[in-house]
């Protein structure tokens, strides 16, 4: 399979038909694809030239001219030991295969295995110009004595074949699979095979049959623990390290149970020189950025190798790793490195390590780590703290009705405010995930509050102080989940006193973030995260119940502002791929990339990525927008023109859309309903400005913005001016840019509508800058502006792959008006007559009293008039 490789085949195949070319050498490790670039080069030169194929091997590398025996099987038994008869009887092939006076190319296949022989031989027929050289060889040890010097003297050119991308692995998981691929998945596959594509095929085949991979409403993802190897795949994984010596196979085996270890560790325990082999033969690799950490180069030969070891030799390298484990245990990996091992040797570990091991590996998303320690806990009575483990656990195993009963023992066994918070966080995770009804929860918030009040400080917290924070912040979220944001200023007149525990800062700081990013002032809401990051980044372990909600509080603030680099910097800083549960939380990469492609009017593009994001979030929702971008993926489908799909998710919206009345529900009502108005029903506008006044009333600025940038796109001018008012304090630069917009809009300033199309243009947002265009044409005077303006915006929409009107209409009127009736009705609308519009569009007045008896006709009027006559506001 070659998949992003072409750049580099057809680099190969203009090397080789260079005059003064003596050939080329692919390099790189074994699986990686080299093969099927040298092939896919010859294939395309074989009309030209003659092909000719050698292949090394271990067997025939002892046997001088063995990787040209199949060439010379009419040699005597006197002629074995010349090279001149070597030489007669293979140029007789050679002559043989010539085409068009162009030397034939010899294709060598494993070029590291060739003998010493037949490489001299062939590089000196090379050198003379009776050949060329397309070879291919693994990275290390390298292509045979005579192929290394003349790449090294700068004969032959040489090419490393690098792993695949992201975008490359996603190619293969789809062709293999037959369908799209969750991104988390990608980059757990990504990551496990380090983008070699022949190890990424065979592990997804068998990911496929044996049940790990699974489609679920169209959309493939890895559930579960990730089945042992196959053993094809496990020899194809194995093959070299059969030729390490003693020392080296004892250190993998070594690291291979403990790993990754800091280097000096290892260099207590195993061999340097082994250790040194091992670097140089690229099986293992040291991480300087990271604490001199060594692992393993590709993550399956850990795997392989640990699979492969007696049971008892096992054991023993167990014991031996954990007792080699440095205290104190300072970071989450230390701590379940120790318990790991610990487990392994079955040697004793302490019943708080195993709950602080669980507790970590259920916050990192990791419920097979979590439900191993909590296994192995001794104690006959469980503890709050197990109680809390193992609701986490259920929860994240989708068994919520269990997962709710361990919740509220482990609430009424609370002894401190420390333990109460963790289980108030879980909670509130579970109404959340419930959609939980009002009544109910303000019963359990004033229950919760009691138990905050009641519960003992600790770490020398002030009992009455914190314990008033604590409810503060809890009666605050509440409101904030009925989707109420008035009244909590308070949050930002009153930031966190660094005197309170770590928990309660990152609380208050992600609820004032929350609030600011839906009012409209995400530049705000990142510096109160940037603030939360810190802590976090400080002391990760004790914060991180609280590590989702922060980060994602983060990137929606980071999406809000259309700050897409900056988002994807973060989630990838928080969660590399090689973190436990990471692949989980992949759906804000889709998130990030479907809201750049909306704004870039890409809707196809955004709409496979927001539909990726929608199947990633119903696993792991901790910031609660799983209804905003189930809606947003059903406004993309319904602009992309994929009617069936939209209307799929609309069928849907009720168990998408999570809990009532909060602001993420409101923000997927105003998409889900804008979609229905492009997709053609009726009564939309109403209902958007309705969406609007309501959101507006609780404070929700964001929202009351989205309701009537929506009705303005669907041809509601009498939006224009509410839309510039509720966008006047907005500090990112997405809403100050659409603040630009409506208010030039409003007021029919040609020149601040070139403005903002040109800044929205710089910015990528080619769908904001084509509207500003279209508003720009409707107001001022006939003439050359007005025709460069027609100009640019033709260019515009041939970038957008749009037809004019197909970003403005009129709402109910548009659903029955082609395009170009739309274009006319906003002319017209604009106070235009009927020989300015035809000199606008370049068309003849009657062209124009043809559009307009039309739209008549549609929509049961009789003067133009009607039709600048604005939609009256509806009530609230």
């Amino acid at each position: 399979m070659l998949h992003g490789q072409s750049a580099l085949v057809r680099a190969v195949v203009d090397e080789l038909m260079a005059p003064d070319s003596v050939g080329v050498v692919l390099v790189g490790e074994a699986g990686i694809g080299k093969t099927a670039v040298a092939r896919r080069a010859a294939d395309h030169l074989q009309d030209a030239v003659g092909v000719l194929q050698v292949r090394g091997g271990a067997g025939l590398q002892p046997i001088p001219y063995g990787a040209l025996s199949g060439y010379l099987g009419e040699l005597t038994v006197a002629d074995v030991g010349s090279p001149a008869a070597v030489l007669r009887h293979f140029m007789r092939h050679i002559s043989g295969s010539i085409k068009a006076q162009s030397p034939p190319i010899l294709l060598i296949d494993d070029a590291h295995r060739l003998d010493d022989e037949s490489a001299l031989l062939i590089m000196q027929l090379a050198t003379a110009r009776k050949v060329k050289v397309l070879a291919t060889a693994r990275q290390v040890p390298g292509p045979a004595g005579e192929f290394a010097r003349a790449v090294k003297d700068g004969l032959l050119g040489q090419y490393v074949v690098e792993p695949l991308t992201l975008p490359g692995v996603r190619d293969v998981c789809e062709q293999v699979l037959g369908g799209p691929v969750l991104t988390g998945t990608v980059r757990l596959l990504a990551e496990t095979t380090r983008g070699n594509p022949l190890f990424l095929t065979m592990l997804v085949d068998q990911g496929r049959v044996r049940g790990h991979l699974v489609e679920e409403n169209g959309v493939w993802r890895a559930r579960g623990p990730r089945p042992a190897l196959d053993a094809p795949l496990a020899d194809l994984v194995l093959h070299g390290v059969g030729e390490q010596g003693g020392d080296e196979r004892a250190a993998l085996e070594f690291l291979a149970v403990a790993g990754p270890v800091p280097l000096a560790s290892l260099e207590a325990d195993v061999d340097r020189s082994a250790l040194a082999q091992l670097l140089h033969g690229q099986l293992i690799e040291v991480d300087p950025a990271d604490g001199h950490l060594v692992s393993f180069r590709h993550p399956l030969l850990a795997e392989a190798i640990r699979d492969s070891m007696t049971a008892v030799r096992a054991l023993d390298l167990a014991a031996r790793a954990h007792a080699a484990r440095p205290e104190p245990l300072r970071s989450p990996r230390d701590v379940l490195g120790a318990v790991a091992s610990g487990l392994e040797a079955s040697s004793p570990v302490d019943d708080s390590l195993l709950l602080r091991a669980a507790r970590i590996g259920n916050r990192l998303h990791d419920p097979s780590f979590a439900q191993r320690a909590l296994g192995a806990v001794q104690a006959q009575v469980p503890t709050s703290a197990y109680l809390l483990e193992a609701a986490w656990l259920n929860w994240n195993e989708r068994n919520d009705e269990l997962a709710r009963a361990l919740l509220d023992e482990s609430l009424r066994a609370a002894d401190s405010r420390v333990a109460a918070r963790e289980a108030l966080a879980l909670a509130l995770l579970m109404h959340l995930r419930a959609g939980s009804a009002g009544s109910t929860r303000h019963d359990d918030v004033d229950r919760w509050a009691d138990l905050l009040t009641s519960a003992a400080g600790g770490d020398g917290e002030p009992h009455a102080r914190g314990a008033g924070t604590d409810v503060h912040l809890l009666r605050t979220f509440a409101s904030i989940l009925q989707g109420d944001l008035r009244g909590l200023a308070g949050l930002a007149s009153a930031p966190p006193d660094p005197a309170l525990p770590e928990a309660v800062q990152v609380g208050h700081l992600g609820l004032l973030a929350h609030v600011h990013t839906r009012t409209g002032r995400p530049r705000a809401a990142s510096e109160a995260l940037e603030r939360a990051l810190t802590l976090l980044d400080a002391d990760p372990e004790p914060l991180l119940t609280y590590r989702d909600f922060v980060v994602g509080e983060h990137l929606l603030a980071l999406v809000c502002r259309g700050s897409w680099d900056e988002a994807r910097a973060v989630f990838h800083r928080t969660y590399p791929a090689a973190c436990a549960g990471s692949s989980l939380l992949s759906g804000w990469l889709d998130v990030i990339d479907g809201s750049m492609s909306l704004r870039a009017g890409s809707f196809r593009t955004a709409r496979h990525h927001l539909l990726l994001a929608v199947e990633a979030f119903r696993d792991v929702d901790a910031s609660h927008v799983l209804g905003w971008i189930a809606g947003a993926a059903a406004y993309a489908g319904a602009r992309a023109g994929d009617a069936p799909g939209a209307r799929a998710l609309l069928d849907r919206r009720s168990t998408l859309q999570g809990q009532p009345g909060s602001v993420t529900h409101q923000m997927g009502e105003a998409y889900f309903t804008a979609a229905l108005g492009h997709l053609g029903e009726p009564d939309v506008l109403p209902r958007l400005r309705r969406l609007a006044v309501q959101a507006e009333g609780r404070g929700s600025l964001l929202v009351a913005a989205a309701a009537l940038d929506h009705a303005v796109v669907l041809g509601d001018r009498s939006a224009l001016q509410p839309l510039a008012d509720v966008t006047r304090d907005a500090d990112g630069e997405e809403g100050l840019v659409l603040h630009r917009f409506a208010t030039a809009a409003a007021a029919g300033d040609r020149d601040a509508l070139l403005a903002v199309s040109e800044a929205a243009e710089d910015r990528g947002s080619l769908l904001l800058a084509v509207r500003s265009l279209e508003e720009a044409a409707l107001v001022g005077p006939p003439g050359a502006a007005a025709r460069r303006i027609e100009r640019k915006l033709f260019a515009l929409r041939a970038d957008l792959k749009i037809l004019p009107g197909g970003t403005a209409g009129s709402g109910a009127q548009g659903t029955r008006l082609t395009r170009g009736e739309q274009v006319i009705v906003k002319f017209v609308a604009a106070g235009h007559t009927n020989r300015e519009i035809a000199a606008i569009q370049g068309v003849s007045t009657r062209t124009v009293e043809g559009h307009l008896y039309r739209i008549f006709a549609k929509l049961g009027i009789s003067s133009r008039e009607a039709l600048q006559q604005p939609l009256e506001n509806p009530a609230p």
